[in-house]
C-alpha cells in the first residue's frame, strides 16, 4: 500500500506535472525565503519532493521547508538538502 504522504505528493504532481508541482514549490520558497536561498532547485520525482540549495542561515532552509509543508499541507515526503555555508 502506498504511504498516504507519498500519494498526496503523486496527486499533487499529477494535477500539476512535477515540473509543475516544483515551479509552485520554487515560487513559494522564493516568497517566503526572499531569496536567501541561492541556487534553489526544487526536483519532484517518485512521490519525493527534493529541495536544493545554499543558504547563509539556517532559518532560511528553515522557511524553505515550511513553504513545503504549508503548499503540501505537511504531507510530503521531502528531503531538504539545502546546504548552510
Amino acid at each position: 500500500m502506498t504511504h498516504p504522504r507519498e500519494s498526496d505528493v503523486r496527486r499533487m504532481a499529477a494535477n500539476s506535472g512535477p515540473i509543475g508541482l516544483a515551479e509552485r514549490i520554487e515560487g513559494q520558497i522564493e516568497q517566503r525565503a526572499s531569496g536567501r536561498i541561492r541556487d534553489l532547485r526544487v526536483v519532484c520525482e517518485e512521490g519525493q519532493i527534493t529541495l536544493q540549495g545554499h543558504s547563509r542561515t539556517y532559518h532560511a532552509k528553515q522557511l524553505a521547508l515550511q513553504a513545503v509543508l504549508d503548499l503540501t499541507d505537511g504531507h510530503a515526503i521531502l528531503a531538504n538538502l539545502i546546504v548552510v555555508s
